[in-house]
Formats: C-alpha cells, structure tokens, sequence
C-alpha cells in the first residue's frame, strides 16, 4: 500500500504541466487575502481602510487581467457608477476652489467596492469567509472602542473608537451592525451564536458613542429587515424601545428625546446648515460650490442667529445638492436606487430558516 507521499507524487505527475504552479492561482491567492485585509480594515480608522481599498483593488486588477474571463462588473451598478464619477469631475471642475475640488473625484472609486466583493465573495465559501473576517474585526473595534471609552472614565466621555470620532464610530457600528442582525434574522446555528456575540459588543459600543442619528438609524434598521421577514415582531421591537427610552439614565432618555424637540440647541443648528445648503444649491443649482470643505462657503450662507461652525451640513441629500447640485443629486440617486435593485433582486425576503 502505497503511503501518501507516493501517493501526492503520483497525483503531482498525473497533473497536467504547469497546474501545480500556476501564476493566475498564486495572483488569484494574493487578491482574495488582500480582500481579506480590506474588509478588516472596514470597522477601524480612515486610513487603514483607504489602504485596504487600494491594496484590494491593485490585487483585484492583477486578478482581472490574469483571469479576464473571471472578471465581471456586478450589473446594474456599471453605468450608474460611472455617472456619479463623472457628476464628481464635473462638480470639481465648476467648483468656487477647484483646487480644493479635485482631489475629492476620488470618492468616484467607492462604488469598486462592489466591483471587489461580488468578485471575491461570488463562491459560497469565499463569501463566508469574507463575512467572517468582518465580523470578527468589527466586534474586536467595538470592544477596543468600548475598552478606551471605560479608560476615560465612561459618561460623559462618547466613546470614539479607533476611528476616533464619536460620529464616524456610530456610523461604522450601524453599517456592520445591520449587516450582522441581518445574517442573525436568517442565519442557524454556529453563525447565530458569533453573531449575537459581536451584536452585544457593537451594541454596547454603539450606545456609548451617544449619538442619536447612529440609534435611530439602527432602529430604522432593524424595523425594515423586521417587515420584511417577520411583520409580527415589529409590535415587539416597538414595545423594546419605549421601555429602553423608560428605563434608560437620565441623560440617555433625554438625549434620545431630543431628536424629536425642534427647539433643541443642536436641532436649531441643523435646521440652519440645511437652509444654508438650500442657499447654495438656489445659487448653484446645475453643479453646486463644489466638493471642498464647506466652512468657508458656510460662513458666507449661514443665518445671522447660526453659532456653529459647519464644513458639512448634515444632511446627505442637502450636501450633494449643495455641493454637487442637480446633476450629482440625479447621478446619486441613480446609484443609490440601482444598489437597491441589485439587492432586491438577489435577496430571498420571506421565511427565517435560511442557512447562511
């Protein structure tokens, strides 16, 4: 009986010539583990994640053109992504400072993002690998997240995370964390328990940022996958969240009850950045001021009663109008609304008992 070193000689030599070693696996091997570093790179900081995008898709295109039949733009993203990269140029190019605009056309890359996952996680088990890696990432940020907001002393610090911006952390954790209740609402099993677990992390981590649109914006979040998958439990989410407002500290309850008084401090300045922004867009309407940084343009826009200051308004459809005017509003939306196709039309919305 042969012992199996002769036996993976024998399966080597019974190998067509060049198998063992091809160059397209090795290329093919180095874009996925770069997609890998990518999607951990996704819960930290700015800069880790550029570095992971850049890395991801330097390695895709290796992969692209070792393997050009592999390669597909995930439909119908291609043309709607290449609007809204040319509503950025255009936006630059008419800008009040187009110097300061130009270098902002970069944003034009985000939608390769999609081009980047649906490459590599088009197999099951890349896919979940690629969920995996993420998840266990993004619960580790928010026990880091969690671990320096406890360091400082807890409330009334807001934890900020390695992002380090109370803000951006709570819009990191709503990203990932709806992304994770979705696999938990359909997923069994093994996937249900690592789920839950970096769900409590991210949900503590979550509420110790103390930002409200991060908390509303996850309720919405939760409501919408809840009617789409199980109607009933919407009565339930809703009960969970007044007795969360009941129970909550002070300060929590009352912070999140500000988010619905219009003579609330922080409300009163949002309400003038957006009409400062309807100011511009009125002036701008075809292309907007441009995509620099907006606090010297606010200066100029704001009301007279207006005391902060603002290098963004707050509000995504209010920025691009005013930024970008009517020609990056359009080329927005048409992106937006073919990323929801494309979901829509591959996600199965009825009945609980998928295995991811």
């Amino acid at each position: 009986m042969s012992g199996p070193v002769e036996r993976s000689a024998a399966a080597r030599a019974a190998s067509p010539p060049g198998q063992a070693h091809d160059p397209r696996s090795v290329v093919a091997t180095i874009g996925f583990a770069a997609s890998l570093l990518f999607v951990a790179s996704l819960p930290w900081s700015i800069a880790a994640m550029s570095i992971g995008m850049a890395l991801a898709a330097v390695a895709t295109v290796a992969v692209m053109l070792a393997r050009p039949s592999a390669w597909r733009w995930p439909q119908p993203l291609l043309l709607p992504a290449l609007g809204w990269l040319a509503a950025l140029v255009i936006a630059a190019l008419c800008a009040e400072d187009r110097a300061a605009s130009l270098p902002r056309i970069t944003k034009g890359a985000l939608p390769a993002i999609a081009w980047i996952t649906s490459y590599h996680a088009r197999r099951r088990r890349e896919g979940e690998r690629l969920v995996t890696v993420l998840l266990i990432s993004a619960g580790v940020a928010a026990l880091v997240g969690i671990g320096l907001w406890v360091a400082k002393g807890g409330y009334p610090e807001r934890a900020h995370g390695a992002v380090g911006h109370y803000m951006t952390f709570g819009g990191q954790l709503l990203l990932w964390m709806s992304v994770a209740s979705g696999i938990f609402l359909r997923a069994a099993g093994r996937w249900r328990i690592g789920v839950a677990s970096a769900l409590a992390a991210g949900a503590i981590a979550l509420v110790a940022t103390f930002t409200r649109s991060a908390w509303i914006g996850m309720f919405v979040s939760w409501a919408t996958m809840l009617a789409l998958t199980r109607p009933r439990a919407l009565l339930g989410l809703v009960v969970a969240a007044a007795l969360l407002v009941a129970i909550a500290p002070r300060a929590y309850r009352e912070r999140m009850l500000s988010s619905f008084d219009p003579a609330y401090s922080t409300n009163v300045e949002r309400t003038h950045m957006w009409q400062a922004g309807l100011e511009m867009f009125r002036d701008h309407p075809l292309t907007g001021v441009g995509l620099e940084d907006l606090h010297p343009i606010y200066e100029r826009y704001k009301p007279p009663s207006a005391r902060e200051p603002a290098g963004h308004l707050h509000s995504v459809f209010i920025q691009i109008a005013a930024t970008m005017g009517v020609i990056g509003l359009a080329a927005f939306v048409w992106l937006y609304l073919s990323i929801f196709r494309t979901v829509i039309a591959k996600a199965p919305l009825r009945g609980a008992g998928c295995e991811v």
